[in-house]
């Protein structure tokens, strides 16, 4: 791909996709886990069910039951999260002039909603879609140290320095310098969730790859409430000189981070 990109693909996540059995119990998994009242008019016979969160990013649940309508439609498939476009046939036909993967045509169920899905070279898929949604984000309602926001989701590679290479041209962006053996490496949004690039789990021939992370203020409060809550903890706290983390599982065995930052400034 060339840096003329730029500017056809927005660099900020609209919504991360958690891809679920049971709409209705995992809205209130994760309604709970961030304090957060079901608003059960969302039901409204579609796949979804959408939660507008801070710090621009939401969160979009889906139950896939349109998808797997599609012939030969595999999980595999399902997209991580979503990307803005300013003009979807545009990006649409950047992408391909660039040689991208396509693995979804451009579709628009409704006026207003336009949108494709593409692949990387380790297989990762995203969606690109032109419907940008300025709603406020729900009001907490009950106390959870959980923070309602997405601080930054995984984008999980084999080879890094290639995968920087592709991901940071994408948005026609100057890759930073990538050592061989780095395994984490950052691309800043310019509004909401940041994207972590992370091979850690290909080296470690992990397979439970970790969707995204909240945020909080207090890691051994938020760990303590996720127990009180029997929520499943996938692994313990670990603790950096920067960050603090632990993982948990949703229903569908989804694994969530939870992370405290040490550094001031560090959250948009």
């Amino acid at each position: 791909m060339e840096n003329s990109m730029t500017g056809i693909i927005k660099n900020r996540i609209n919504s991360v996709f958690v891809h679920v059995s049971d709409l209705k119990a995992s809205a209130k998994w994760y309604s709970e886990l961030l304090g957060l009242r079901v608003h059960s008019d969302r039901f409204n016979g579609g796949p979804v069910y959408w939660m507008e969160l801070a710090g621009y990013t939401g969160l979009i649940l889906d139950d896939n039951s349109i998808n797997k309508t599609r012939d030969g439609w595999q999980r595999s498939s399902a997209p991580l999260y979503m990307y803005g476009a300013d003009d979807v046939h545009e990006a649409y036909r950047r992408l391909r002039e660039q040689g991208v993967t396509i693995t979804l045509e451009i579709e628009t169920p409704h006026e207003g909603l336009t949108f494709f899905n593409f692949q990387d070279p380790d297989g990762n898929v995203f969606m690109v879609c032109s419907a940008d949604d300025n709603s406020p984000p729900l009001e907490k309602v009950d106390q959870s140290p959980v923070e309602n926001r997405i601080t930054a989701v995984f984008v999980h590679v084999k080879d890094m320095p290639k995968a920087a290479e592709w991901h940071f041209r994408l948005f026609g962006m100057e890759r930073p310098e990538v050592g061989e053996k780095q395994t984490i490496v950052e691309i800043p949004a310019e509004k909401g969730a940041d994207i972590l690039l992370d091979s850690n789990r290909f080296l470690n021939g992990e397979d439970d790859n970790v969707l995204f992370m909240f945020e909080t203020a207090d890691i051994d409060e938020a760990f303590s409430f996720v127990k009180a809550k029997d929520i499943h903890v996938f692994s313990e706290i670990e603790r950096t000189p920067s960050v603090s983390f632990f993982t948990v599982n949703d229903p569908d065995q989804n694994v969530v981070m939870i992370c405290q930052s040490h550094e001031l400034n560090n959250y948009k």
